[in-house]
């Protein structure tokens, strides 16, 4: 009886590593496949009509929880393998209370409901990327959706001014016309310092993952992170036929946190069937993705997925990502032993932020993705324009 036990375990491993390699397989081809199509090509891919149940989510309690994880914490592998299939997951029981996700939606409210008079005090600018805008490129095209940004410099919150850092931009509290703000700077924050938090957790999960020590990357090239926080504010759109709030696009660095309100507008495109699947908010959740720079890292083990947010005709929708981005002096390239030869080049982060920070303000031609960095070996193909 326990050599048939052992005999049917082992049928079960041997049928769910061949199922493995068919599903990385797929995600290759699929991958190819993108690597050659247009921008509108992707564009005009096909929505899924299947729940978006294939999207997980993750329970992370006990890697919140744990000083230092390994591959065996509960939770970690299920990240590996979310990151590997789609690069977007969902996470629940993180630690962020969920009167504090309320909270944020009411100060981000109470922000953009501002006069526009008092928000451009605080502007964003070629010569300060921090602050209010309303007037940010995606794919060459004007998003639909206003935005404040704010964050680290040099590994500090409100650390002065370092170049493509910027220096965060905050309006008074105490004036007639900012006094429904009042406590957003503090609360501001608490909540970047709180999911960044997160992130470092993830980032961690992600690395054992790839079968490398959980602080070999965060350690050393988060040491004096540029991570920042953005609001965004979606207003309705009286004709919202065919309109994106914003384009597809992927995001440029490691690991992005997402707090969305109850308004189902997320799309995240899946490499596998070349499919656009709905990221509908769930309850007591983040949702989560992976960014370029963890697909450099990664040797294309995580792609770095792309996303897009629909326009909406009746309801207005608010997201605050927290993009978890290393220091500007890190020169990121695969990581050795992960994933075959290097694909990618060593790209530095200084330079490709500010490349990609540039077409954010006008259209400037084809924006700069990490194709462009490929090794000849892996093919150099960026998508088409």
């Amino acid at each position: 009886l326990k050599l048939q036990f052992l005999y049917l375990i082992g049928r079960l491993q041997s049928r769910l590593l061949v199922e493995r390699m068919d599903a990385e397989a797929e995600r290759e081809a699929g991958f190819a496949r993108f690597l050659q199509m247009t921008d509108d090509e992707v564009e005009r891919a096909p929505v899924s009509d299947a729940n978006v149940s294939g999207v997980p989510v993750v329970d992370i309690s006990e890697l919140m929880k744990a000083d230092t994880p390994t591959i065996d914490t509960p939770g970690v592998q299920e990240i590996a393998a979310a990151c590997r299939e789609w690069g977007f997951f969902q996470v629940r029981h993180h630690g962020i209370e969920e009167s504090m996700c309320e909270e944020l939606v009411r100060m981000s409210d109470a922000f953009f409901k501002l006069p526009a008079e008092v928000k451009k005090r605080i502007k964003r600018g070629a010569d300060n990327p921090k602050g209010f805008f309303d007037d940010e490129f995606t794919k060459r095209k004007v998003d639909w959706k206003e935005c404040f940004d704010y964050g680290m410099c040099k590994g500090v919150f409100d650390g002065g001014r370092d170049g493509l850092d910027g220096e965060n931009q905050w309006l008074p509290e105490d004036e007639a016309d900012t006094a429904a703000i009042k406590g957003f700077h503090e609360f501001m924050e608490a909540w970047l310092k709180a999911t960044r938090h997160v992130a470092s957790k993830l980032l961690s999960a992600m690395t054992l993952g790839l079968g490398i020590a959980d602080h070999a990357l965060l350690h050393g090239e988060f040491a004096e992170d540029s991570t920042f926080t953005r609001l965004n504010y979606y207003p309705v759109c009286p004709e919202n036929d065919g309109k994106w709030s914003i384009m597809h696009h992927t995001d440029a660095g490691a690991v992005t946190v997402l707090h969305q309100s109850k308004v189902n507008s997320l799309q995240v495109f899946n490499l596998r069937d070349l499919k656009w699947y709905p990221v509908p908010p769930q309850e007591g959740c983040l949702v989560i993705n992976t960014g370029d720079i963890m697909q450099v890292w990664s040797n294309d083990v995580y792609k770095a997925p792309l996303h897009r947010v629909r326009a909406q005709q009746h309801l207005e929708r608010f997201s605050t990502p927290t993009f978890f981005n290393p220091s500007f002096d890190t020169v990121y390239k695969p990581v050795a032993g992960v994933g075959g030869a290097a694909r990618y080049n060593p790209i530095v982060w200084r330079e490709f932020r500010t490349k990609r920070a540039a077409g954010d303000f006008a259209d400037l031609g084809t924006e700069v993705q990490i194709y462009h960095f490929r090794t000849e070996a892996a093919g150099n193909a960026p998508p088409a324009a």
